[in-house]
């Protein structure tokens, strides 16, 4: 059985003054997508499924916090070590990453979580006057980078079994189809 945990994702808006703008009409629509074509491939590979819900709880829904964002930490610690080439003192070439045992309080029965990490955005104003922006201040101005990373870990251990990264230039998580086509390749070689 596999946790999804809801998938922490952002879109923004590029503006032609180079600021990205938070949009969170795009942000919902991409987390509904993404989450329902989660649920697709997982069920695809015949995993049984639950989702996240924060408990009532006080305590309780305070551990989970801190689990979600350890993993925050973690997984962004994972994509700089092994895909950006930032060297951490004293980390090896072994995947050996852990959240460590108190991520089992987010759910007591499943034997996996999924976290999920998404950041996209869109130039949607005259792209042009945002490239020549750019290039007038000598700056370099993205039209648009999806950039996120999926772990899947072990709730019996807290290890993470898998990690993968998802950089792509081009995709739209506003719509299904967009959205479709970027869980596949954040989803390539998950061992489910």
């Amino acid at each position: 059985q596999v946790l999804i945990v809801e998938p922490d994702i952002e879109l923004t808006e590029l503006l032609t003054n180079g600021v990205q703008q938070p949009r969170a009409d795009w942000t919902d629509e991409a987390r509904r997508y993404v989450t329902e074509s989660l649920e697709s491939a997982l069920t695809a590979r015949e995993a049984r499924l639950s989702h996240y819900r924060v408990p009532q709880d006080p305590v309780l829904r305070d551990e989970q916090r801190q689990s979600i964002l350890l993993h925050q930490a973690v997984g962004t610690s994972i994509l700089l070590h092994r895909h950006f080439n930032v060297p951490l003192p004293h980390k090896g070439t072994a995947f050996d990453w852990t959240l460590g045992a108190g991520v089992r309080k987010l759910d007591p029965d499943a034997r996996y979580a999924l976290f999920v990490f998404l950041r996209d955005s869109y130039a949607t104003g005259n792209r042009k006057a945002v490239m020549a922006i750019g290039m007038v201040f000598g700056i370099g101005v993205s039209l648009g980078q999806q950039v996120g990373f999926a772990s899947l870990v072990d709730l019996n251990d807290g290890r993470v079994v898998w990690f993968n990264l998802l950089n792509s230039a081009t995709g739209d998580m506003r719509n299904a189809e967009g959205a479709k086509a970027a869980v596949a390749m954040l989803m390539d070689g998950v061992p489910l």
